[in-house]
């Protein structure tokens, strides 16, 4: 079965849920998600935030 594809603006709607202090159980519930598949987003992102701060902070002098 071919797994359900989400767009990028999706992902980080519920992203920013979670953020705002949701928990991944009620996210996956509400809208019908695998809590693994919630929890893969939140630490995808992270990783990509984290990624940017990162890269930018060479740029900038903090």
């Amino acid at each position: 079965m071919k797994a359900k594809g989400y767009s990028t603006e999706f992902k980080s709607s519920i992203v920013a849920l979670y953020n705002e202090g949701r928990s991944v159980n009620s996210l996956a519930n509400e809208y019908h998600l695998a809590v693994q598949t919630v929890t893969g987003w939140v630490k995808n992102l992270k990783s990509i935030s984290t990624a940017l701060i990162l890269k930018i902070g060479h740029f900038i002098d903090f």
